[in-house]
C-alpha cells in the first residue's frame, strides 16, 4: 500500500449493507466436484497479458483463509456491540470468546491442512486465521484445479492463476478465500520510509512558530496581501491546546494505543524521549512504551525505510495522549501478508483498544480476496472492542494525472484502502492555523497547490492558486468506494451526490465514502518530530523536522480517541457510530472553506535536495483548501464532505463521552 470514525449512534440496531465476507461462487456444486473461490485471480491476469504457461517447477506459496462460524451472526454482533443505545453496546468479547463463538474450529483447520498435504503442498503455518502452504506450480495446479501462466504486468512477467482457483466442494464451507497465489508484490507504503536511518527533511527557513507570526514582505503578494511564512512545525502543547485536549484535562491514562507499521527503528524510544524533553513535555515513563515485533524482517529493499513513519506515529500519539501506554507493533515487512500477521497479533492478543495505521494504497490494488482477509481481522477487532484507524492517503482522489497519484500506482480516480473498509475508520487531513496562545484559529481542507516564484522574483508563476495538475502537490485522500456499499452509519448524513456517484461519474446505489473524520495533516502546518537521521555528511545524529500528511492525522486522532476512552471509562471500539452521531450533535468542527477569498496560504523556501540540504533554494507559495480539480475535486462543503468527513474533533467531542460512564 501507499502513503500516507465512530458508528452512527442511535437506539436500536443499525443495519450494514455490505458485500458478503465469504466469497465462494457456485456453492451448490456436487460434493464430488470443486467450487471456485471468487476474487482470488488478480485483475491483471487477462488474456491480452498472457505470455504462456509457467514452468512446472516454479515455486508457489499461498494462504488458505479459514471461514468464520456464523458470519451473519458476527456482522450482527459487531453492529450491535458498536451501536450506543443497543443493549449489547460495549459488551465486547475477549479473544478466547471470539474464537469460541466465531473463529474457525480445530476440525476445520485440520480438514484444510490435511487436504493441502494430500495434494503435495507443504504446510508452513497454521494460525487462527489461515493455513499457509507452499509448493511448485505443478502441485498448485493439481491442488487448485487451475493452470498457472505468465502475465506481462508493467513490463515485468508475473505468475498467476489463468482462471479462478478451486477447492473441493466438501471443503468449501471451511475456506473464506485464498491469497498470495501470484508472484506480484502486494505491498503497502508508509503514508510517508532497517536500512541506515533515513535522511532528514532539511528546510532553509524562515518559518513561524505559530500561524501568521511573520509575513513574507520580501516576496510578491498573494490574494491581496503578503503571505505568512510556513510553520516550523507545531509542538505537542500547541496541538493539544488547539483541539481542546488541554482544556479537557484528559491525558489518556489507563488506555493503550497500538502503532502498527513495518520494521522497527532501534532508536525510537530514546529519540522520542529526547524530542519530548526538548519541547518541555514528559517522555515515556518506564514501561509506558513497549514493542511487539515480528521475529525477523524481509523485503527491506522493496519496502524502503519506515523509520520516519514510525517516529511520526509514536510521537504524535504520545503528544495527544501523554499518559496513554503505547505498544509499537512491527510487521516483518510492508507486504500484505506480514501486515495482516501484525494486525492478527493485535486482535488475537488484545494488545490495545486503539490501533493507528498510517499506511494505505489505491483500492483496486487489493484484490477482493485480500480485502476480505483484512476485513475479517477488522471484524474480529470490532467484536473485541478494538478500534482500527487508517490514513486516507495524501494523493487526493488518486488521480493518475498528478505526479503523486501516479507515484502511488493508481490507474484511475479512486479511494484508498483499508480506509475505505466499512469496518475501519478513515482519517483524512486538514490545514490547521494555531494562534500565538495555542488557540484554534482556522482549519481548511488539506489540499495543496504549490506555485513557484518566477525567475524575476516579481510574481508567482501561475494564476493563483495554481493550475491542475501541474501545481497540485498533495492532498487529503477521499471519495466514493467502488467496492463497498454504504454502511448504515453513513445513511442520511453522507449526501447522495457523493455516495451515489462513483469516481468515474457513473450513478450507483449508495456506496461507502471516505474519510470519516480529519485532523491536521498539511505539511505546512504539520508537527515537528525528532529522530536519528542521516546527516548531509553521511553521519547519523538526532535531528528534528516538520512532517505532515494523513500519516500525522491518523496518530493524532488515535491520541484523541485515547482521551475519549479515558473520559468514557471504557473502550470505544469501532468508532464510526459515535463519530456520525457526534456529527449530529455538533461535536466536530465543520471544515467548510474551499479557498474563496480567505485561503490559508504560506510562503516557503525549499532546498532542491531536502535530504542533503543542498542545491539552489526554491521559493513557493503554497495554497491550501483545494483538493484537486474537475472530476478529481474533493470539495469541502457545509456538512459531511469527501475531503474532511464530518470534520475535526474538539473539546465538546471529548466531553461527550462522559455521558457513557
Amino acid at each position: 500500500m501507499a502513503f500516507g470514525a465512530l458508528w452512527r449512534l442511535a437506539t436500536g440496531a443499525v443495519a450494514l449493507t455490505l458485500p458478503a465476507m465469504v466469497v465462494f461462487a457456485d456453492p451448490g456444486q456436487a460434493a464430488s466436484g470443486t467450487t471456485p473461490v471468487a476474487g482470488t485471480q488478480p485483475s491483471w491476469a487477462v488474456t491480452s497479458a498472457d505470455r504462456g504457461s509457467a514452468a512446472a517447477s516454479t515455486p508457489i506459496k499461498g494462504r488458505i483463509w479459514l471461514a468464520y462460524q456464523d458470519p451473519a451472526g458476527l456482522a450482527r454482533f459487531d453492529r450491535e456491540v458498536s451501536t450506543p443505545g443497543n443493549a449489547a453496546y460495549g459488551h465486547y468479547l475477549t479473544p478466547a470468546q471470539f474464537r469460541a463463538r466465531f473463529g474457525p474450529t480445530r476440525a476445520e483447520q485440520r480438514a484444510v491442512t490435511s487436504w493441502a498435504r494430500s495434494m503435495g503442498l507443504g504446510v508452513t503455518a497454521v494460525t487462527n486465521h489461515y493455513v499457509a502452504v507452499k509448493g511448485s506450480v505443478a502441485q498448485a495446479q493439481r491442488a487448485f484445479s487451475v493452470q498457472f501462466h505468465k502475465f506481462l504486468v508493467k513490463n515485468q512477467l508475473q505468475i498467476a492463476p489463468e482462471s479462478t482457483p478451486r477447492v473441493p466442494a466438501a471443503l468449501a464451507p471451511n475456506v473464506m478465500t485464498i491469497t498470495d497465489l501470484d508472484s506480484a508484490p502486494h505491498q503497502m507504503k508508509p503514508a510517508d520510509d532497517l536500512p541506515p536511518p533515513p535522511p532528514n527533511r532539511w528546510t532553509p527557513g524562515p518559518c513561524d512558530k505559530y500561524y501568521g507570526e511573520t509575513k513574507a514582505t520580501n516576496l510578491p503578494t498573494a490574494y491581496g496581501t503578503s503571505a505568512p511564512w510556513n510553520l516550523c512545525g507545531y509542538t505537542p502543547s500547541q496541538l493539544r491546546s488547539a483541539y481542546g485536549a488541554t482544556r479537557s484535562g484528559l491525558t489518556g491514562k489507563g488506555v493503550t494505543v497500538a502503532v502498527l507499521d513495518a520494521y522497527a527503528s532501534p532508536t525510537i524510544l530514546s529519540d522520542a524521549n529526547t524530542y519530548f524533553a526538548s519541547h518541555g513535555n514528559a517522555g515515556f515513563a518506564s514501561g509506558q512504551f513497549t514493542q511487539n515485533l515480528a521475529p525477523s524482517w524481509n523485503s527491506v529493499s522493496a519496502c524502503g525505510n519506515w523509520f520516519t513513519e514510525e517516529h511520526i506515529d509514536v510521537e504524535a500519539a504520545h503528544a495527544m495522549a501523554p499518559d496513554a501506554n503505547v505498544v509499537y507493533v512491527g510487521a516483518a515487512s510492508c507486504n500484505d501478508n506480514d501486515l495482516q500477521d501484525a494486525m492478527a497479533r493485535v486482535v488475537d492478543n488484545h494488545l490495545a483498544s486503539i490501533v493507528s495505521n498510517s499506511w494505505t494504497a489505491p483500492e483496486d490494488q487489493e484484490t477482493p480476496a485480500l480485502r476480505a482477509t483484512y476485513d475479517s481481522i477488522l471484524q474480529q477487532g470490532n467484536a473485541e472492542g478494538i478500534g482500527m484507524y487508517f490514513a486516507s492517503g495524501d494523493a487526493g482522489y488518486n488521480d493518475p494525472a498528478t505526479a503523486r497519484g501516479a507515484g502511488e500506482g493508481s490507474d484511475k480516480l479512486q479511494v484508498s484502502y483499508p480506509a475505505s473498509s466499512p469496518y475501519a475508520t478513515g482519517v483524512g487531513g486538514t490545514a490547521l492555523a494555531i494562534g500565538s496562545r495555542g488557540n484554534y484559529e482556522y482549519e481548511s481542507d488539506y489540499g495543496i497547490f504549490r506555485d513557484p516564484l518566477n525567475s524575476a522574483g516579481t510574481g508567482w508563476t501561475d494564476p493563483l492558486p495554481g493550475t491542475y495538475p501541474a501545481d497540485f502537490y498533495q492532498g487529503s485522500g477521499g471519495g466514493t468506494s467502488y467496492a463497498y456499499s454504504q454502511p448504515s452509519y453513513q445513511a442520511g448524513i453522507v449526501p447522495n451526490s457523493l455516495s451515489g456517484t462513483l469516481p468515474n461519474g457513473a450513478s450507483t446505489s449508495p456506496m461507502r465514502v471516505v474519510p470519516d473524520v480529519a485532523m491536521d495533516a498539511d505539511p505546512n502546518t504539520g508537527m515537528i518530530i525528532g529522530l536519528t537521521a542521516t546527516q548531509p555528511d553521511g553521519s547519523t545524529a538526532y535531528s528534528t523536522a516538520r512532517w505532515g500528511g494523513t500519516s500525522l492525522a491518523t496518530p493524532l486522532f488515535a491520541g484523541m480517541q485515547a482521551l475519549a476512552e479515558q473520559a468514557k471509562g471504557a473502550p470505544i471500539g469501532f468508532a464510526n457510530g459515535a463519530i456520525y452521531h457526534g456529527y449530529r450533535g455538533h461535536l466536530f468542527t465543520d471544515i467548510t472553506t474551499q479557498n474563496p477569498g480567505n485561503p490559508l496560504d504560506f510562503a516557503l523556501n525549499w532546498y532542491t535536495n531536502p535530504s542533503t540540504a543542498s542545491g539552489p533554494i526554491l521559493t513557493y507559495l503554497a495554497t491550501t483548501g483545494t483538493d484537486g480539480a474537475g472530476p478529481a475535486l474533493l470539495a469541502t462543503t457545509p456538512g459531511y464532505d469527501a475531503a474532511t468527513g464530518v470534520g475535526s474533533p474538539n473539546y465538546n467531542y471529548l466531553m461527550s463521552f462522559m455521558i457513557y460512564r
